[in-house]
């Protein structure tokens, strides 16, 4: 085994939606390290972020300002991938919405429509558009890689009341398996292409618990609740990435990974 290209990313194109903070930077940051050229997509202005993570290197970070609501939107910013690189070899569907709390009886359907829109029906659209470009980079031999962003949220049921956000990672993880099934395969049947299609499961991380870990009470509070004892760390996630869009991980598709600290197994969080 030649431990450091089994690994390697380096070369890849990669495009990670959401890549501003939190988790998104960790993972456009795991890439960029590992020598990949990333596009940062955001209805945010990136381009401070993409600066920073540029100049880490040896990979090159990109920001592109992008609404994934808009289907105008999505069509552009494939246009541009197709224009500079020809390919992309792995597309993170990582942007969304956080958790909207209404009691069920009073939740608004604006919130859900909105909340599925970007959480579900933009990582639809997007790979969808993505699918050729994906397909090329998979014909050159090396594997290509979806790597979706769900949540614990999508597997467990939750305590508190959330009716959309789970709903919506639970459709997202279901998605993926579906695409692994039908889209991935590279040969044998019609229309095969060398794409994997994976799912991941994050738990505490800074971005949307940045409210609770203000305080060291809060973290503690959180990492009590996970068995390895602590929150998460953006490069966590960025590893995972790196490891499935890798030679390494070109064996694993249709998988829900959860990279939650051992959350779904602790005691604390199920009890």
């Amino acid at each position: 085994m030649d431990f450091k290209d089994i690994f390697s990313v380096a070369g890849k194109v990669v495009c990670v939606t959401g890549g501003g903070g939190g988790i998104g930077r960790g993972i456009a940051g795991g890439y960029v390290a590992g020598g990949a050229r990333v596009y940062i997509a955001s209805r945010s202005d990136l381009s401070e972020v993409a600066k920073e993570l540029d100049a880490g290197g040896p990979g090159e970070c990109i920001a592109l300002r992008i609404d994934l609501s808009k289907d105008e939107d999505i069509t552009e910013l494939v246009e541009q991938l197709r224009v500079r690189e020809g390919k992309l070899d792995v597309l993170v569907n990582n942007a969304a919405l956080g958790n909207f709390q209404h009691k069920f009886e009073d939740f608004p359907m604006d919130d859900w429509d909105r909340m599925n829109a970007v959480n579900v029906r933009a990582p639809f659209a997007l790979t969808k558009e993505c699918l050729p470009l994906l397909t090329l980079a998979g014909a050159s031999g090396e594997h290509a890689s979806v790597i979706n962003i769900a949540s614990v949220d999508g597997i467990r049921i939750t305590s508190d009341n959330d009716w959309a956000y789970g709903h919506g990672k639970a459709g997202l993880i279901h998605l993926t398996r579906q695409w692994a099934g039908r889209l991935g395969n590279k040969g044998g049947r019609k229309g095969g292409r060398n794409i994997t299609f994976n799912v991941l499961a994050p738990g505490p991380f800074p971005g949307m618990l940045d409210e609770i870990l203000s305080t060291e009470e809060g973290v503690a509070a959180v990492s009590a609740i996970t068995t390895v004892g602590r929150v998460g760390k953006p490069e966590d996630m960025g590893a995972v990435c790196v490891f499935l869009s890798s030679r390494g991980g070109s064996y694993i598709t249709g998988a829900v990974l959860p990279v939650d600290g051992g959350l779904l197994v602790s005691r604390g969080a199920n009890q």
